[in-house]
């Protein structure tokens, strides 16, 4: 398992809750409204944002759910 990845939780309200798994410790990054939304927390978190880096895991759909 990685030692870094990102969980994208269900749509709740307006928003998802994004939050980073790094080293076995969970650090919530924020609410994205939007897949750039989620992009835009990991760039604030210092996560670079490469194609498959860091891995996310979407739960409740995927990046295209957002209930627009």
């Amino acid at each position: 398992m990685a030692s870094v990845y990102v969980v994208v939780h269900p749509l709740a309200g307006d928003g998802r809750a994004v939050v980073a798994h790094v080293h076995a410790e969970d650090q919530a990054l924020g609410i994205a409204h939007s897949y750039p939304g989620v992009e835009e927390l990991l760039r604030a978190a210092g996560l670079k944002t490469v194609e498959g880096w860091p891995p996310i895991r979407w739960l409740g759909g995927g990046p295209q759910e957002w209930g627009e």
